[in-house]
């Protein structure tokens, strides 16, 4: 017995996530399909692509081991008719659908994404019914170092989009990895250590420069030293400029600076976009809410720069910004109690020139951004 789900109108907050990465996908020629394909290989990637007479053209290790096939096959040998007539009409209608089955004796999941008269099909246990699925951060950042290589690879060969377009879905996969983790628990020391105010804001400044986004960066008038874990900070302004990107509209200025308030360093993250309601306000600053859940992604963004802030013996809060926009502030005490939380080692950097500002603004940023220098 399989159950259909078909996709939900577009704004729709119940799949806002899936209907995401159908639209990166979908947008991908058959061939950078294929390149994903190659470089993904973990049980919860076993991914497959099939021509609309459901002839597999590649599949992922951990698929072949799944359907217990390789090589050129039809999927007409492994899975039943329903299925099968699922697949060919998403691919003749381009209609992306989530289908239900049994396979090896256990439930899962089986997205289906039309490409160019193809389907990429992505399976995983269907989560409902198999609570030990291995969802791990660290197979994630091996899923996204595979694919930083498969990049470098595809653009000395000169296909420098292909390479863009998958480099930019492994620094998404990097930031989803780093913000479970960090959500999850604490697995580690924090690597807190002595840090300019000053340099950091420089430092978030040559980052975003790099990518060719603007910010107005200004720095204090008075540099200050705080303890900290530089990394995880930068990760959580980068987060809040990226916040400011997704939901300020086209022409939206940002600013970022920092300054003492009372025995605190504060850094603030302005915007003159078009602002929140009062009622989004109060979601933004409630820890496991983000302002709108149809713009996409899995609204753990906020939570983790708040948790950065707590981790560091602060906060984050938000607040209308004074030229209508939205204020985001990070305050982390200058004296800072002995026997803070951990935090999870941070690991932005499984390539050469990923850094936070690559990672945190993937999901708003044109793939074509995403070159080696």
């Amino acid at each position: 017995m399989m159950k259909i789900v078909t996709e939900p109108q577009e704004g729709s907050p119940t799949d806002a996530g899936a209907s995401g990465n159908d639209a990166f996908f979908a947008g991908l020629s058959p061939e950078q399909l294929a390149a994903v394909c190659q470089g993904l290989d973990a049980p919860m990637h076993a991914m497959a692509l099939v021509s609309e007479q459901l002839m597999v053209l590649r599949q992922t290790h951990s698929c072949a081991a799944l359907l217990a096939y390789g090589g050129f096959y039809s999927l007409r040998e492994v899975l039943d008719p329903a299925a099968c007539d699922a697949i060919q009409n998403s691919v003749r209608t381009g209609t992306a659908h989530t289908i239900l089955l049994s396979l090896s004796g256990e439930r899962w999941s089986m997205r289906i994404v039309p490409a160019e008269g193809q389907a990429l099909l992505v399976f995983q246990c269907d989560v409902q019914h198999q609570v030990g699925v291995s969802m791990t951060a660290a197979g994630l950042r091996g899923s996204a170092a595979r694919l930083l290589m498969r990049a470098d690879v595809l653009e000395s060969d000169g296909l420098g989009e292909d390479a863009c377009a998958i480099r930019q879905e492994a620094l998404r996969i990097l930031r989803q990895a780093n913000h479970a983790e960090l959500l999850n628990g604490a697995l580690g020391p924090m690597r807190r250590e002595l840090c300019s105010a000053t340099e950091l804001l420089t430092d978030a400044g040559r980052q975003l420069a790099r990518r060719g986004v603007t910010v107005d960066i200004q720095n204090p008038v008075q540099d200050v030293s705080l303890w900290a874990d530089q990394g995880l900070l930068l990760s959580a302004l980068m987060t809040l400029i990226s916040n400011s990107l997704r939901h300020g509209g086209d022409q939206v200025h940002i600013r970022l600076y920092a300054g003492t308030q009372g025995g605190s360093v504060v850094f603030v993250v302005d915007d003159d976009g078009v602002g929140l309601s009062q009622e989004a306000l109060a979601r933004m600053n409630d820890t496991w809410r983000q302002a709108d859940a149809s713009v996409g992604g899995w609204g753990l963004g906020i939570p983790y720069a708040r948790r950065i802030a707590e981790l560091h013996g602060g906060a984050l809060l938000f607040a209308p910004g004074a030229a209508g926009g939205c204020t985001a502030r990070i305050s982390i005490p200058l004296r800072q109690e002995a026997g803070l939380e951990t935090a999870s080692s941070y690991q932005p950097n499984l390539a050469a020139g990923v850094n936070a500002a690559d990672i945190e603004l993937s999901d708003v940023l044109d793939a074509a951004v995403f070159r080696t220098e």
